[in-house]
């Protein structure tokens, strides 16, 4: 961490010729090279691809040139935008690395990206149109005023709520030594807690904002306390959640964390993003071995096991991880060559119905939707291997759920919500980098870490990670601006009645 202040407050509003230049320039040119080494990638699909990696490319040049803050939401669209839309296209032919047991048309995989490539690159001249329309700009008004007193004895309070809950988690589990068996060995124990665990895994995230806010200004002079503090939240984070075997339970409270310091404490700088961004990258990947080998992942640290032997033995390598966790080119283009080729019905919007009533415990109304898991299962390995007892666990990004609802054209509309979302977070990031606007902070801290997410996950996963990660803080914010402003007009009310009492008393 540095003192680097992240953009030109002017920039915003500059064409960005340059960025242009360069994304127009460097990325065919990547692309050239890149056919040059391998023969496999002479081929028509890399002309699509190559249009996207420019596309999306502009504005990580943005960020690189230092014309937009380090978490401005587009920028980060932008850098991920270019593994997602250009890089893991081509990863996927150069490695050659593909979906078990799922396989397109005969012509095969390089024609499948190279149409999915044409619906993204039309897509993203429709979200480059929809940034561009006018009325970007910061509107008045937004949260109100918060006051950090206030919010740190409303925070106070859902700690301890948090802590205890938790607490009661471990009892219910059978003690310490019951929790941990369940974490790393049944984690079918963890069945109808749900609420139970929302609750708990919470409070890590609110007493690290809790901390932040009331000793900002040591930590402002103490970049080596921030850095303790992060390695906490970490810490603490994996203990109450990422045991159980779910990344996102520690990987995003992470991000949030980092976003509040650069806004609330002091700003981060561009090494020390990059940094943080293989540091995730590599945390998914040993993550992803403990997910898959459980315990058993400690004989890498004991030298009994090589990390290539564990890898083999639970499918979790470097390529799944860029291109399977961080990347949905193979499935979005083998959706998209099931509905060309007319071997996948649409399901016309049933997930997104299903998704929200997943997340309510006990509903019974989702079984009248066909879930994401139900539609998807069938358009992979074909209608009526759902009811067979097959399920597929896959995630398709908001582009594939979209082609898996309405098609091609379903999959056009997904990057002008995209595009309008961009807009929305945008405007809120810019309120949050003034500097009295502690609710604005806070509030919008979940929409730096749903850009990656939005273009990665379905619905039913963005409605988890809002629940799970961003619901807690804001109810917490929610909360004490309105425990603020009741104060405030009682204590007004107060004062015009104090006259009168005085008068009836004399």
């Amino acid at each position: 961490m540095d003192t680097e202040t992240g953009a030109d407050p002017a920039s915003d509003a500059c064409t960005p010729t340059t960025s242009w230049l360069l994304a127009a320039t460097l990325i065919p040119t990547a692309s050239a090279v890149l056919a040059c080494v391998d023969p496999q990638l002479r081929h028509w699909f890399l002309l699509p691809v190559t249009v996207c990696g420019v596309l999306i490319g502009v504005d990580a040049f943005e960020w690189l040139l230092r014309r937009r803050d380090v978490f401005d939401p587009q920028a980060i669209l932008g850098l991920f935008g270019v593994h997602f839309y250009y890089l893991a296209p081509v990863l996927h032919v150069l490695v050659d690395y593909w979906p078990a047991l799922l396989h397109p048309s005969a012509a095969g995989w390089r024609p499948a990206l190279g149409t999915m490539a044409l619906l993204n690159m039309v897509g993203l001249v429709v979200y480059r149109v929809v940034l561009s329309m006018p009325g970007r700009g910061p509107r008045p008004g937004g949260p109100p005023r918060l006051d950090p007193g206030r919010f740190q004895s409303v925070a106070l309070v859902a700690v301890v709520i948090g802590i205890l809950a938790f607490g009661a988690e471990v009892v219910l589990l059978g003690g310490p030594g019951g929790f941990l068996t369940a974490m790393t060995q049944d984690r079918t124990a963890f069945a109808g807690l749900g609420w139970l665990l929302l609750i708990s895994e919470s409070f890590p995230l609110l007493l690290f904002c809790l901390v932040l806010v009331r000793w900002r200004e040591l930590l402002r002079r103490r970049a080596d306390l921030v850095v303790l503090l992060l390695i906490g939240l970490v810490a603490v984070q994996f203990l109450v959640g990422g045991l159980r075997g779910s990344r996102s339970a520690v990987l995003w409270p992470l991000v949030l964390g980092l976003v509040l310091v650069h806004l609330l404490v002091r700003p981060i700088s561009r090494k020390a993003f990059v940094a943080s961004a293989v540091g995730v990258v590599m945390f998914v990947y040993a993550y992803g071995l403990y997910k898959g080998a459980g315990v058993e992942v400690v004989d890498i640290a004991k030298g009994t096991r090589t990390v290539e032997e564990v890898s083999a033995q639970t499918g979790r390598d470097l390529p799944t991880v860029l291109l399977a966790d961080l990347g949905r080119a193979d499935i979005q283009a083998l959706l998209l060559n099931r509905q060309r080729v007319g071997a996948a019905e649409l399901s016309y919007g049933s997930t997104y119905v299903a998704a929200p009533l997943l997340l309510v415990p006990g509903s019974v109304g989702a079984e009248r939707f066909q879930t994401k898991s139900a539609v998807g299962t069938d358009v992979l390995y074909g209608p009526g291997v759902y009811d067979s007892g097959l399920r597929s666990q896959r995630v398709f990004g908001i582009t594939g759920e979209a082609i898996l609802n309405f098609g091609p054209v379903g999959g056009l509309l997904s990057f002008v919500f995209l595009g309008l979302f961009l807009r929305f977070a945008t405007r809120c990031y810019t309120r949050a980098r003034q500097p009295d606007a502690l609710a604005a902070k806070l509030l919008c801290l979940p929409l730096c870490a749903i850009t990656i997410i939005l273009v990665t996950a379905d619905l039913d996963n963005i409605l988890a990670f809002y629940v799970g990660e961003a619901l807690p803080l804001a109810l917490v914010v929610l909360c004490a601006i309105a425990c603020r402003s009741r104060t405030s007009v009682g204590h007004h009310q107060y004062r015009q009645s104090s006259p009168n009492v005085l008068l009836a008393s004399n």
